[in-house]
């Protein structure tokens, strides 16, 4: 485990940040290209432990992967036959999420596994889903969470199927069936019954899925607005023959934030070039939650986004329930800003790769700072800061949040830096890169 110093930001920034791709597209595209009738060339894929973990679990399904110039040609089996009846997960959500519903459609035993903290991930809405399809869940020390196996086959049926999913602990349960339903041998009606949190991931998935060739319908009325808080979604998803082809991934768009909300702390500009014009993207609200809080943020010609900052910071109230994964990166500017601030909606993070509010009171209150996470929600009041070893909890985005707070404390120190590899390998050479580079590109 590596601990790192975490770079103080001495001067204005000026720089312009190439993103990695999109951790979420990559996964979308990786578990469609394994159920498309023909290849699909995935352009620009992320490489990361995630995205190798999924490739891995395609693999172990039959699909062929050859790396080419440019990206990787994804040429899904004949049939879903299991090498080994073992998926390996990591700590990756999408991996245990996006192919369990995968290992119902293939029939055979799939027994899944990951690092010991993805035991705290939940599961248990997706579960009972399945089992509703007609899975069987077996070798499950702790009901509803890694690991299990998954056993049975498909209800069959040439009626149309209902499932009543609980996802409030995660949208990627109603991501994982979007993604097979074109693959179903029936029509599937999935309903859910409550607040659903990253529902921007929702409206992601089944635009990815229509434009491989699926046929899902939203009728439960989403706007697609990311402070619009709705309690009732109904999805109708028929059986579609899905396209190959050429599919292009776009930059990730979270990870801009750490480098825009860096020019807001030290003062300067950041510009972070092919920002999408139309994205499902939760980070595209960037533009949005960073300008109350001083930032200007422009669009240029050329299709990027500048941020430009002056070193102040104010407070800001905001509902992240649809942008949970925003949040790391919000608070450590919160905790640098001149106003107290309240950050609601995000009670689902106590299942991502920690329980991420208490990971962010903890390490803000080590260093000096006053934050009080409860069910819910997390307030953060100004305070003077100090350096100390900040605990990553293996988990990226807290890493990320770290060298924020380093930008402007000295002595900030980041245990286990190496966790940022989940979806952002080169992310200290490209921090280290930005602040060097006064004037030049990282």
């Amino acid at each position: 485990m590596t601990i790192w110093n975490a770079p103080v930001g001495h001067k204005p920034i000026n720089a312009e940040i190439s993103l990695p791709p999109s951790k979420s597209l990559t996964a979308r595209a990786l578990v469609l290209s394994l159920l498309a009738k023909e290849p699909t060339f995935i352009t620009n894929p992320l490489q990361c432990r995630d995205t190798d973990l999924m490739l891995a679990g395609i693999k172990e399904f039959g699909a062929r992967v050859q790396e080419q110039s440019g990206g990787i040609l994804i040429t899904p089996p004949d049939s879903l036959n299991p090498q080994t009846g073992v998926i390996e997960c990591g700590l990756a959500g999408t991996v245990m999420r996006f192919l369990a519903p995968v290992a119902l459609l293939s029939g055979h035993p799939i027994h899944f596994q990951g690092d010991a903290a993805a035991g705290d991930r939940p599961m248990q809405g997706l579960l009972d889903a399945l089992t509703q399809l007609g899975a069987k869940i077996t070798d499950m020390p702790s009901p509803g969470h890694l690991p299990f196996t998954i056993e049975g086959k498909l209800t069959p049926s040439d009626q149309l199927q209902k499932v009543n999913l609980d996802a409030a602990s995660s949208s990627q349960f109603v991501s994982a069936l979007l993604l097979i339903s074109p693959a179903l041998p029936f029509e599937l009606q999935i309903e859910v019954n409550s607040t659903l949190p990253s529902i921007r991931h929702v409206e992601m998935t089944v635009a990815e899925v229509n434009a491989c060739g699926g046929a899902v319908e939203n009728i439960g009325g989403e706007s697609g607005d990311w402070n619009t808080r709705q309690l009732h979604h109904l999805w109708r998803c028929k059986p579609a023959s899905l396209r190959g082809g050429k599919r292009s991934i776009e930059p990730d768009l979270t990870n801009a934030g750490p480098f825009l909300a860096a020019a807001m702390i030290c003062g300067g500009q950041v510009n972070i070039p092919d920002w999408p014009a139309k994205t499902f993207q939760a980070g595209d609200a960037w533009r949005q939650l960073l300008t109350p809080m001083g930032a200007r943020i422009y669009r240029t010609r050329n299709g990027g986004l500048v941020c430009q900052g002056n070193g102040i910071i104010g407070g800001i109230r905001s509902d992240l329930e649809a942008l949970g994964e925003l949040t790391p990166t919000l608070a450590a500017l919160c905790a640098l800003a001149v106003d107290p601030s309240k950050l609601t909606g995000i009670g689902h993070l106590r299942g991502h790769e920690t329980d991420r509010l208490n990971a962010l009171e903890t390490e803000i209150n080590r260093l000096g700072g006053k934050a009080h996470a409860r069910e819910n929600y997390l307030e953060i009041f100004p305070s003077p800061l100090h350096g100390d070893l900040v605990e990553t909890y293996g988990d990226h985005r807290m890493a990320m949040f770290a060298a924020l707070i380093g930008l402007r404390v000295p002595g900030v120190q980041i245990a286990d830096i190496e966790c940022v590899s989940k979806t952002f390998p080169s992310f200290t050479a490209t921090w280290e890169t930005m602040l060097a580079g006064a004037n030049g590109t990282a």
